[in-house]
């Protein structure tokens, strides 16, 4: 395992070369030995393999259609995406065929423009050492998110159930197996089964055994057979996980002759169609894997075939679940799935995944991070519990994720990884050979939002590479469209310095890619850079550097963009806060001033307030409260006024112009907020307002509706479940919406809950918790009766319980973090402003058995902090 790390290394540090220096000693054909996918490089023999990587799906289904319709040329954006992917240090591809796309009805293979872009793809994968798993058959239609189209392949006729058990289909099945495996890749001139770059199959994505494996294992086995025919001896991996907590099924499939089983995970669920805003750190602690046991699949390898963080911006879920993956003795892990860089800006391929390295750049380094970790981790390393296990080893690697700052940071001799800025310090920046990340840390302070890559490629030589900025422009986990901007990137000219003791503060900067001519000296360490390719050297930089350098620079093509701004407007605040504004924005060049514009409403002038640029295209002001100025409750509306170039434009809208020019005319409202009187009640829920943050938990039976509130005023939130059962009903689990953020709120003196409630049909037993700021829950049991009331508890009273999670796949991770018994009379302490959100549980042990039965109900119509 050390000469894999020490190889997986140095590709990462050398993987700026020209591409004759990429190619990389490709292992001796990989094997399972007891239990371990195992491969040769050399005199290394029965290495353990470990890889990481991911799903990607540009020849196939909405991928190829996007690109199509955007007249993007497919290769061109192959190209590009497999440079990054590499360039993030991966070296893992996945992906199920859409087998729909490339076969008839009689499973007769089609050599179409689908099987041609992915024979290109496997090819450029092998030229950046990205090793492949092919899972061949699909059944899936290629459409989402549109309407499935009509397809010729086989698999349309039929459902998958019938897939295992109906003889045509298994047939058709078989047939095109020994056609795709007999298909020779003409850039390769291999078969897929004898390409050296494949490293295993996955004979079928997520099969259906409607009745388990009883008297089908023929059917597993005649997959084996059929493509063992084809002299392929590659190892062989099928699905264990889609069917659920099913010992039996998977006894039986760990008895063929398979050689792997492949399991997935999301932790979070899919598609809920709004960003995740909570710390879902516990839902990852650990890889439940409730086959462990079973002797026959002890003798199997394991992979992730996919995984994700769905509908999770922050950059901290990624390593930690690297971490988990090892501890349960997984090989082999591929996200689903990387975004094309041409469509990443409307996040329109599967909504509910998003991760590029230009539009996700902080998600992006954290996976470079949980890659590091995957691979440095020895296999089944028990891990801590969490919270602690937010800091953990990997190899000789300290591995930390903070979800309160967003930042995971991967840090050793040699490397130094980080998603966001970061006081984390290397402890030697003079042996460091490799750093990346975003924003600032001890050895690199840049002001852009991008990613950027420092390479030593010598003794007082290094390589840069810098990606453009991001702007963020609405939520990208919304219903997908093609239509929907959600990102946009600029190549801005931007502030990096760079504190390394071998370049010193004068180094020299010369850039080496395509129309970039930047030649410059740092004063104090500083120079401006664009997005490119540098090279940095203490002295001058020869015109055609000896160690060669790989000039390759792909990024999307950037029209100039339109000046934006992103803005995140809060609900209420009040006199006691720090009433500070931010906004967020885009333009190619540093605006000449940015302002906030401000009044009470029903005033007629603005005020006008200089905004500081804080860091990257971030700016912000603080109300200056006087006894004169801004001192007295009420609604504030405001909007930002941009100068560009001497120009004033003014958002929300865009609108030439300012709000102090006397013929200012807006077509669009201000924003707008709530300023309240000091120690007014703080909102922690408003069913009127509290829509796209709502989590239906695991296992639930809960249903949700919308309903006038008391006396037909405003809304209430109804809760209710056919059918109680003895013990915990779980109802919802609620999150801080995104314009109700608790961070820059004065809590200091808040101590009390007020939580607005009644029952519907009888009195209820509600248990109410409030999630901390490591997302784990602490609550306490009321009584609810059916007339509207306030139920006030003192924060004091809550006692630690378990936390529900989401949804998650597989079915049988767990529902629920499970507080030890011996924490569960320690009571909650930490600061209001770091709560992560609430939950709700109706306890049904607490009811006598006549008033358990039947339909049961609550409306809750707030929740607020109350200074007592």
């Amino acid at each position: 395992m050390r000469v894999l790390l020490k190889t997986t290394l140095l590709t990462l540090i050398l993987g700026f070369v020209s591409s004759a220096a990429l190619a990389r000693e490709v292992p001796a054909e990989a094997k399972v030995i007891n239990g371990v996918l195992t491969w040769s490089t050399g005199s290394k023999q029965g290495q353990e393999v470990v890889l990481f990587g991911v799903n990607y799906a540009v020849p196939f289904a909405y991928s190829y259609r996007a690109l199509q319709k955007r007249g993007i040329d497919h290769k061109a954006a192959i190209d590009m995406d497999v440079a990054h992917i590499a360039r993030l240090g991966l070296d893992a591809y996945r992906v199920h065929v859409w087998d729909r796309q490339i076969s008839d009805e009689q499973g007769n293979l089609l050599v179409n423009e689908h099987l041609q872009l992915f024979d290109y793809l496997l090819a450029k994968l092998a030229e950046k050492g990205i090793r492949v798993i092919i899972t061949p058959i699909a059944w899936w239609g290629s459409g989402y998110p549109e309407p499935d189209p009509d397809e010729p392949g086989f698999s349309s006729l039929y459902s998958k159930g019938d897939m295992n058990q109906n003889r045509q289909a298994i047939s058709a099945q078989q047939r095109y197996l020994r056609q795709f495996f007999a298909h020779i890749n003409p850039y390769t001139q291999k078969r897929y089964g004898q390409d050296p770059n494949v490293l295993a199959i996955e004979l079928f994505n997520e099969p259906r055994h409607e009745d388990g494996l009883k008297d089908n294992e023929d059917y597993i086995e005649g997959l084996i057979k059929t493509v063992r025919e084809q002299g392929i001896t590659l190892p062989l991996y099928y699905n264990i996980s889609e069917q659920g907590n099913n010992p039996d099924f998977a006894a039986r499939l760990c008895a063929t002759s398979i050689d792997g089983i492949a399991y997935q995970w999301y932790p979070a669920g899919l598609v809920k169609n709004a960003e995740f805003t909570s710390n879902l750190l516990a839902t990852v602690a650990h890889y439940s894997d409730p086959f462990a046991d079973i002797a026959a699949c002890q003798t199997k390898a394991k992979m992730i075939y996919e995984f994700d963080a769905a509908d999770t911006g922050k950059s901290v879920m990624y390593p930690a679940m690297a971490r988990s993956f090892r501890e349960a003795g997984f090989q082999w892990a591929s996200q689903f799935a990387y975004d094309p860089a041409a469509i990443a800006d409307t996040n329109s391929d599967y909504n509910t995944h998003y991760l590029n390295l230009l539009y996700t750049p902080a998600k992006a380094i954290s996976f470079m991070i949980a890659a590091e970790a995957f691979r440095q981790m020895p296999r089944l390393q028990k891990q801590a519990n969490y919270p602690q296990s937010n800091h953990f080893m990997a190899g000789t690697s300290q591995v930390s994720v903070d979800y309160q700052q967003n930042v995971s940071v991967l840090v050793s001799a040699q490397q130094f990884l980080y998603s966001n800025t970061t006081e984390i310090s290397p402890p030697d920046s003079q042996k460091l050979e490799q750093i990346a990340g975003l924003g600032t840390s001890p050895v690199a302070d840049y002001q852009g939002t991008g990613a950027y890559f420092l390479d030593k490629i010598g003794d007082e030589l290094w390589r840069l590479e810098v990606y453009p900025d991001l702007l963020p422009i609405q939520d990208p986990y919304q219903p997908a469209s093609l239509k929907r901007e959600v990102g946009r990137l600029y190549s801005s000219t931007q502030q990096l310095n760079i504190k390394l003791a071998d370049l010193g503060k004068r180094y020299f900067i010369k850039g080496f890619n395509a129309h970039n001519e930047l030649f410059a000296q740092a004063e104090k360490g500083t120079v401006w850079v664009r997005p490119g390719v540098y090279l940095l050297s203490r002295n001058t930089p020869p015109e055609t550097p000896s160690v060669g350098i790989n000039t390759e620079f792909l990024i999307p093509q950037l029209s100039p963009p339109k000046l934006a701004i992103h803005h995140q407007a809060q609900r209420e605040m009040n006199l006691a806060d720090k009433l500070t504004f931010s906004v967020e924005i885009g333009s190619e060049k540093i605006p000449n001033n940015v302002a906030l514009a401000i009044r009470y409403r029903g005033h007629k002038d603005f005020t006008l307030l200089d905004m500081q640029r804080i860091t990257g295209n971030t700016y912000t002001v603080r109300l200056p409260v006087t006894q004169e100025q801004w001192a007295v409750a009420g609604q504030l509306e405001y909007g930002f006024v941009v100068t560009l170039n001497g120009k004033n434009t003014t958002f929300p809208g865009a609108i030439e112009g300012s709000p102090l020019e006397w013929d200012f005319v807006s077509s669009v409202p201000f924003w707008t907020t709530e300023l309240r009187p000091l120690g007014a009640p703080v909102t922690l829920f408003d069913a009127l307002a509290d829509h796209d943050n709502l989590i239906y938990p695991k296992n639930a039976e809960s249903n949700w509706q919308y309903v006038s509130g008391q006396q037909g005023q405003g809304l209430a939130l109804r809760l209710s479940t056919e059918k109680l059962t003895e013990g915990e009903n779980p109802l919802l689990r609620l999150t801080l919406a995104p314009d109700n953020p608790l961070a820059l709120r004065n809590l200091a003196k808040y101590n009390t809950l007020a939580i607005k409630v009644r029952a519907i049909k009888q009195a209820e037993n509600l248990q109410f918790s409030l999630l901390d700021s490591h997302g784990l829950a602490y609550g306490i049991t009321l009584e609810v009766s059916t007339d509207w009331q306030y139920l006030v508890v003192p924060v004091s009273a809550l006692k630690a319980l378990d936390t529900l999670f989401p949804k998650s796949y597989p079915s049988f991770m767990p529902a629920s973090y499970k507080v030890a018994d011996e924490d569960r009379e320690s009571h909650f302490t930490e600061q209001l402003n770091l709560l992560q959100g609430m939950q709700l549980v109706l306890l049904g042990q607490k009811y006598a058995k006549k008033a358990s039965k039947g339909w049961h109900g609550i409306d809750i119509s707030e929740v607020k902090l109350l200074s007592r």
